[in-house]
């Protein structure tokens, strides 16, 4: 079984490519938190482990990874948990907002 591994840098848009986004930034998602990560994993079914630890180019920021089991190429992985992360954010925006409405 082949594993990677998946820092919210590599995801996050408000990084630059040095700074260690590793997908295009239209397809990223801004300040990816851990949690989000992990959350997204879950909903695509892919099994995971999480690591708490710090992305050792920005280590003052909190940040975290997760290692999953490779389906996929990791950039097609990544891409999929960015655009799920985007989908989780979006239901979420909708449900605040029909509770402010009540």
């Amino acid at each position: 079984m082949k594993e990677c591994v998946i820092w919210t840098v590599n995801l996050d848009s408000k990084k630059s490519r040095s700074e260690g986004r590793r997908i295009p930034r239209r397809l990223a998602v801004p300040n990816v938190k851990l949690n989000e990560l992990v959350e997204a994993c879950k909903e695509l079914g892919i099994p995971f482990r999480v690591e708490e630890k710090k992305y050792p180019r920005c280590w003052w920021e909190e940040g975290g990874r997760v290692v999953v089991e490779k389906k996929n190429t990791k950039t097609r992985m990544m891409i999929e948990i960015a655009s799920r992360i985007a989908e989780i954010r979006e239901r979420k925006k909708g449900q605040k907002s029909k509770k402010k409405r009540r």
